[in-house]
């Protein structure tokens, strides 16, 4: 009877023992998914923003002055299901030829996950692009895809802002209050459990409109003649700094062989 009892006795202190080490394995296991998970979710979102930071810093690249509509107006209400820009192409070497780019993106569900315990719908963002030469009405075809957003996005929002950092209402026919373009979006983890924390990340950025008819474009003299007799005024050296006097200008378009660097009064030199 004793050595039933003994036996009994080890065999329940054995699976005690191998429960704990399952249930400190099973937590182990956890914690080792939930930090995947957010360096995963890290990884796109940090991705992502910034192929979006630096393609939407490119519109109204390259327009004359003068034009300020490199935009359309987004549509969607609380997601942005679709927003288009422009920029112009530099001419290519050898050729006349000039190009209006178009980028579209496109925003659209792609199923639900479960979200601080509600089922969300989750989206992802495309991006096309086409071009026309310039002095032509004809748009090509839009392109296959040539950027894409990870396939998890909470949401994804475009507000275009005046200088007080207000909404503009209908921004394609209010271009002149445009100062800004908003950025927000979401990256839901890509697998979660228990442990995962947080289960979303939510990014925004604030990025500056070009205005081709701000004093401060980038203006660089192509030559001399850029310079006379008062075209000088009208120019900047590759920072944007405008010139002081002609000959400051005149070095920069010579490439420091005529002129000099140095103004009157010290102003003015690149």
């Amino acid at each position: 009877m004793q050595f039933l009892y003994d036996n009994l006795t080890a065999t329940v202190v054995a699976l005690m023992t191998t429960l704990i080490l399952l249930s400190i394995q099973s937590r182990a296991t956890q914690n080792s998914v939930a930090e995947v998970s957010r360096n995963r979710m890290g990884e796109l979102t940090q991705t992502f923003s910034s192929w979006l930071e630096e393609d939407i810093q490119r519109m109204g690249e390259n327009f004359e002055e003068g034009e300020r509509t490199p935009f359309e107006s987004p549509t969607g209400s609380d997601i942005t299901t679709q927003f288009t820009f422009y920029r112009d192409s530099t001419t290519a070497s050898g050729s006349d030829q000039e190009y209006r780019i178009a980028t579209r993106y496109k925003v659209s569900p792609k199923g639900t996950r479960m979200v601080d315990g509600t089922e969300k719908t989750l989206y992802e963002l495309t991006r096309k692009k086409r071009r026309k030469e310039m002095g032509t009405g004809s748009w090509s075809s839009w392109s296959d895809v040539k950027g894409v957003s990870p396939s998890s996005l909470g949401y994804f929002k475009i507000s275009l802002l005046d200088k007080d950092a207000n909404p503009v209402a209908n921004p394609a026919a209010n271009e002149e209050q445009v100062h800004s373009v908003r950025v927000r979006f979401s990256v839901v983890s890509p697998f979660q459990n228990a442990q995962t924390f947080p289960q979303a990340t939510h990014v925004g950025s604030v990025l500056l409109v070009r205005d081709q008819s701000d004093a401060s474009v980038i203006n660089v003299p192509k030559n001399a003649a850029s310079c006379t007799p008062k075209g000088w005024k009208e120019m900047t050296d590759p920072t944007g700094t405008p010139f002081g006097c002609a000959a400051a200008c005149m070095y920069t378009a010579s490439g420091g062989s005529q002129g000099s660097n140095k103004c009157p009064g010290g102003k003015g030199g690149p």
